[in-house]
C-alpha cells in the first residue's frame, strides 16, 4: 500500500493551499450528514443524502441552459494498467465532492484526490494505493472488478477495496491511518459498495452470492478501527426466518444474500435500508427449498448494534437470480389523506414497491418495465406475487418460466436476469415528484444444473467455486429507457429509450435537468418532465457510473466517471469499442 503525492515546488504550494483550506473547512460530523442538502454546492454523500434522492438544489443548468453545456476538463485515472487476467477495473464510482476537491475511486480501490478549485482543471493532490491482490479477489468477483466511492467521516476519508479491506484515510495526505479485515476473498467474499457511515460506524456488506458465501452486514467503528457489530443476512438456527430454509442439510450456510449497493439511512427512525441479493445457487431452487430469507429482500436495521427490525422478501424462492440489492429511496407523502413515511424499490424483478418505512408493511406495487411474464402482478394485500403459493417449498410462478429440476430448461422470462433495474442508482425530484429508474428492456431463458454440495457438507464444490446451479439464455436484444414514474403509485409518466440498456443510474437536478450515460459513452440530458433530449455528448468509452452535480464559486459542473464495462455482457455492435478509465466535467 502507498501513498503518491506530488512533486515540486509548485506541489508543495498546492499541498499547503489545500491543507489550509481543508483545515478551515468544518469536519464531515453527521449532523452535517443528516443536513447534506444544505450544502447543494457538495455531494458529501454517496447517494447525495440520506434518502438517496440524487438530487442536486442547484439549478444554473437547466431546461433552457444545458443545450450549452460544454467540457470543463477531464482527468485519468489508473485503473486501465496491466493486472494479469484481469486488465482493468470497471468505473462504477459516485465521486464525492467537498468545498472544491473531489474524491475517486477506481475499480480497484486506489482513492484520488483533485482538486477541482480552479474550474479548468482537476490537480491530483494524492492517490493512496491499497495494492490490493488483483487476481486473489479478482477471481471471486462476480460481475466485474468494482469498487463505487468513499464516504467522508470528520476529517477523514473511509474507502474500501475489493479484497475485503475497510481504510480510514487522512483527507489532506492521503496517509493510510489504520486498516481492517472485514471480508474474505478465500472463501469467496469481496467489498465493492461505498461505505455508509451513521455516527461513528461505517456499515459494509459482502458480494459474492455466486460463490457459496453466507451474506452479511458488517459495522466498523471508525474511532477504533475494530467491528462493532455484524448481521448475517441469512438467519442461523434460532431466528426469526431460519425456517424458511427446509433443505435439512444446513444449505444456509451458502445461501447467499450478498450486499453489494449503498444503504439509505433515516434519522428519524433511526433505521438504515439495505436491499438484499439472491440466494445462492442462483438457478437451482430445489436445491434451497422454502422462501428462502432474506434473500430478494429488503431489510430495516439498526446502525448502532446491527438488529434487523424487519424485513420484506419481493420474490420468495427467487428461481430467477433476482437479487434485490438497489437502492431504496426514502420519501414522505400523503397516502388517503395520511401522511405516510415510505421506503421506495424499482426492483430487478420488474415491479416497483412502495412500503411503509416504520414497519414494512405494503403500500403499492406496480409493473414498471415493458414485458414482464414470470408473475401476473402483485397481491394488492401483501405485495406478494400473484402465482406465489405459500404452501410450495419450491415456487413454480407463472407456468414455464422456472427452470428446475423436473423441467431444467425454462421458456422465455421477462424482465431478464439482470433486470428490470440492477444496482443503477434511480434518482428523484422532489419539485416534480417524479422517480427516474433506469432500466433495462428484455427478456432471456434459464438452464438449471443440480447443484452439487460445498465440500463441508459432504459434496465437491470448493470455496471460490462458481456456484450458481445453471446459467441463462439470450432472447433477442436488450435495449434501455429510462421512465418517469410516480413515486407513489409507480404510474409510468413519461419515458426514454435508447438502444443499449441503462447501466450508469441517473442524476436528477433542480434546473429539471436529468443526466445519464449509456454503453457507447453518450452522456446525454433530458427534460424531466418529458425526457425529451437536450443535450448529448460521446465521451468514446462505455459509461456505467452515476452523475453528480456539484458548484465551485458560484458555478455548476456535472461530473461522470466513464470507463471499461463487464466484457462478458458487452453488446454485439460494441465489441471492439475502447477501454478507458476517465473523469469527465462539464460546465456552461
Amino acid at each position: 500500500m502507498q501513498s503518491k503525492r506530488i512533486a515540486g515546488g509548485l506541489a508543495v504550494s498546492l499541498l499547503l493551499a489545500t491543507a489550509l483550506s481543508t483545515a478551515q473547512a468544518a469536519d464531515m460530523t453527521f449532523d452535517r450528514a443528516v443536513n447534506a442538502d444544505k450544502e447543494p454546492q457538495n455531494w458529501l454523500l454517496h447517494h447525495k443524502n440520506y434518502s438517496a434522492h440524487r438530487f442536486s438544489q442547484l439549478k444554473d443548468i437547466n431546461t433552457s441552459t444545458v443545450k450549452n453545456l460544454r467540457m470543463a476538463w477531464t482527468v485519468a485515472l489508473s485503473g486501465y494498467q496491466s493486472g494479469g487476467r484481469y486488465e482493468s477495473g470497471n468505473l462504477e464510482v459516485t465521486p464525492i465532492v467537498e468545498n472544491g476537491v473531489m474524491y475517486v475511486t477506481d475499480g480497484w480501490g486506489s482513492v484520488y484526490a483533485l482538486d477541482v478549485k480552479s474550474g479548468r482543471k482537476a490537480d491530483m493532490l494524492w492517490k493512496m494505493d491499497p495494492g490490493t491482490d488483483r487476481a486473489w479477489a479478482g477471481d471471486v468477483a462476480c460481475c466485474g472488478v468494482n469498487n463505487r466511492g468513499v464516504a467522508l467521516w470528520k476529517d477523514k476519508v473511509v474507502s474500501i477495496a475489493l479484497d475485503g479491506r475497510i481504510f480510514l484515510i487522512n483527507k489532506e495526505t492521503g496517509e493510510m491511518l489504520w486498516e481492517r479485515k472485514v471480508g474474505e476473498p478465500a472463501v469467496g467474499e469481496t467489498i465493492t459498495a461505498a461505505p455508509l457511515v451513521v455516527r461513528d460506524v461505517a456499515i459494509t456488506g459482502s458480494a459474492g452470492g455466486e460463490f457459496g458465501i453466507r451474506g452479511w452486514l458488517d459495522g466498523t467503528d471508525l474511532n477504533t478501527g475494530k467491528q462493532a457489530w455484524r448481521t448475517f443476512t441469512i438467519p442461523g438456527p434460532g431466528e426469526p426466518g431460519h425456517e424458511t430454509w427446509k433443505d435439512g442439510k444446513n444449505h444456509y450456510l451458502h445461501g447467499g444474500a450478498s450486499v453489494w449497493v449503498t444503504p439509505t439511512y433515516d434519522p428519524e427512525l433511526d433505521t438504515f435500508y439495505v436491499g438484499v441479493g439472491n440466494a445462492g445457487p442462483d438457478y437451482d431452487p430445489d436445491f434451497r427449498p422454502g422462501d428462502n430469507k432474506w434473500a430478494a429482500s429488503v431489510l430495516a436495521m439498526a446502525p448502532g448494534d446491527g438488529k434487523i427490525k424487519w424485513g420484506f422478501q419481493y420474490t420468495p424462492n427467487d428461481p430467477y437470480d433476482y437479487d434485490e440489492i438497489s437502492e431504496h429511496p426514502l420519501i414522505d407523502a400523503k397516502i388517503n389523506g395520511q401522511d405516510r413515511k415510505l421506503v421506495t424499490h424499482g426492483a430487478r424483478n420488474g415491479f416497483y414497491y412502495v412500503l411503509d418505512r416504520a414497519n414494512g408493511s405494503f403500500v403499492a406495487g406496480k409493473q414498471y418495465i415493458d414485458k414482464l411474464t414470470w408473475a401476473t402482478g402483485l397481491d394488492p394485500k401483501t405485495g406478494m406475487p400473484l402465482e406465489y403459493d405459500p404452501k410450495l417449498d419450491v415456487q413454480q410462478y407463472v407456468k414455464g418460466t422456472v427452470a428446475n429440476r423436473a423441467r431444467p430448461n425454462g421458456d422465455v422470462k421477462c424482465p431478464t436476469t439482470t433486470g428490470g433495474k440492477n444496482w443503477e442508482p434511480s434518482a428523484y425530484n422532489p419539485d416534480l415528484n417524479l422517480m427516474y429508474l433506469p432500466t433495462a428492456e428484455g427478456c432471456n431463458s434459464l438452464v438449471m444444473q443440480a447443484q452439487a454440495d460445498f465440500k463441508d457438507q459432504g459434496g465437491t464444490v470448493n470455496p471460490r467455486d462458481r456456484f450458481t446451479g445453471g446459467s441463462g439464455k439470450p432472447a433477442g436484444d436488450v435495449t434501455g429507457a429510462i421512465k418517469a414514474v410516480d413515486p407513489v403509485t409507480g404510474e409510468t409518466r413519461a419515458t426514454a429509450r435508447w438502444k443499449y440498456p441503462n447501466w450508469s443510474g441517473v442524476l436528477a437536478t433542480a434546473g429539471n435537468v436529468i443526466f445519464a450515460g449509456w454503453l457507447d459513452g453518450e452522456f446525454k440530458a433530458y427534460d424531466g418532465k418529458t425526457l425529451e433530449e437536450l443535450w448529448a455528448f460521446n465521451t468514446g468509452c462505455g459509461i456505467k457510473a452515476p452523475p453528480i452535480s456539484y458548484s465551485v464559486n458560484g458555478k455548476q459542473y456535472v461530473t461522470v466517471a466513464a470507463g471499461p464495462f463487464f466484457l462478458g455482457t458487452k453488446p454485439p455492435d460494441l465489441k471492439n469499442a475502447a477501454t478507458c478509465s476517465m473523469v469527465y466535467t462539464f460546465t456552461l
